[in-house]
């Protein structure tokens, strides 16, 4: 157990650590197709942030790095095959941290909430463009900044 999440409950802490999993799912899905760049992006981009982060979300990265085809397996099996109906699911999901980040040491909390947006971002743009242009779709853009968070 990752020593930031000590006073969480099991069911806290499991979603704090699947968070990053959640939040690719959601950009891979916005335009209700997963694309496997976007997926093969967020691995890369999970295992990068597992040793480069320079703050103690390192460790949260660093956990789920050692095990992310099983996690990221493991959620697709619990989406519906309906798109509209996964989004609402991942955001209904994603939004339970907002009730979790007041109990996170505030430093932590937005720590986490700001890598969560960053890893957003660049699983967005990981399905790429035409020369760079447009590199995050107009799907994508709607969720790469996490509406459903409040800013801790």
């Amino acid at each position: 157990m990752l020593y930031q999440l000590h006073n969480l409950s099991a069911e806290e802490q499991t979603l704090v650590q699947r968070s990053p999993i959640w939040i690719t799912l959601l950009i891979a899905c916005a335009d209700y197709d997963i694309k496997e760049e976007e997926i093969d992006r967020a691995k890369e981009i999970i295992h990068i942030k597992s040793f480069a982060v320079q703050n103690d979300v390192k460790n949260l990265y660093k956990n789920l790095d050692e095990h992310v085809d099983e996690e990221i397996d493991f959620a697709l099996k619990s989406l519906s095959a309906d798109g509209a109906e996964r989004m609402l699911f991942l955001e209904q999901h994603i939004a339970k941290l907002n009730d979790i980040f007041p109990k996170l040491d505030h430093t932590y909390a937005k720590q986490l909430y700001n890598s969560l947006v960053s890893l957003a971002t660049s699983v967005a743009r990981a399905e790429g463009g035409l020369f760079g242009i447009r590199k995050i779709g107009q799907d994508e853009a709607k969720y790469i900044h996490l509406p459903m968070l409040q800013k801790p």
